[in-house]
């Protein structure tokens, strides 16, 4: 299936539906009040969420490693599979470290919407506590893995796109050099989007810190996969 395609199938999923069906299937009985979660506001709102409403409903109820969490993690419909990822964001009990253990099968789903849950379910968690985020994000930055590296990009990026902003990156975007640092000549154009757009993301608070990285880079490195990055924050604060 094409990417436009599993995306448009995520947004006319009727999730209310779904749910139900999967309760149905792994025989979990409905003693929580699932009625309650469908008002009329709940009804109408995005698919996402929804996603992270029901994640929350049913996190009262399983616990990341059980039975029923592993079969929602493994399960054939995607959208079953992010209502797994959000309970290990939703999941204040462990360490972000371990919290990035649990994600990296999702953060690596075929799916591009999952993915797009993986990072979205650990922000909280970086907004938190940002610093300390980053220095378990370091790592991913080796991966051979493009997707885990571009998840470290996008889960710390300033404002980010459909999430809370990071204030303390806003004003001081040098404390995620240790992310792009590693990534400045990124050899994958999924990357190098991601590193673009935090750049940009960076512009809108500190221009002149965005006008000094991207000189740096330019003075240091003459790497194609650079100059990719630095013409699309051109292209996009010009």
């Amino acid at each position: 299936m094409e990417k436009a395609d599993q995306m448009a199938d995520w947004l006319k999923t009727d999730r209310q539906k779904l749910l139900a069906a999967i309760l149905e299937q792994l025989n979990l009985h409905d003693d929580l009040g699932l009625d309650s979660l469908w008002t009329d506001e709940t009804k109408t709102q995005s698919g996402l969420k929804q996603s992270f409403l029901i994640a929350n409903w049913l996190s009262t109820r399983i616990k990341i490693g059980d039975d029923v969490w592993r079969l929602l993690a493994a399960h054939s419909n995607n959208i079953v599979r992010e209502w797994a990822a959000i309970i290990v964001g939703l999941t204040d009990s462990i360490p972000f470290a371990r919290k990035l253990a649990w994600m990296k099968t999702f953060a690596d789903d075929e799916h591009p919407g999952l993915r797009e849950i993986a990072w979205l379910a650990l922000r909280a968690d970086v907004i938190r506590d940002p610093l300390s985020a980053i220095c378990c994000l370091v790592p991913w930055t080796g991966s051979r893995n493009e997707r885990l590296r571009r998840l470290a990009v996008e889960v710390t990026r300033p404002s980010g796109v459909g999430c809370s902003p990071i204030p303390i990156l806003q004003d001081q975007p040098e404390l995620g050099l240790p992310i792009l640092e590693p990534l400045s000549a990124d050899d994958s154009e999924y990357v190098q989007i991601a590193v673009g757009n935090w750049i940009v993301d960076a512009s809108k608070s500190k221009p002149d810190w965005v006008q000094a990285i991207t000189e740096r880079w330019l003075s240091e490195s003459a790497s194609d996969n650079t100059q990719a990055i630095l013409k699309q924050v051109l292209g996009a604060i010009e």
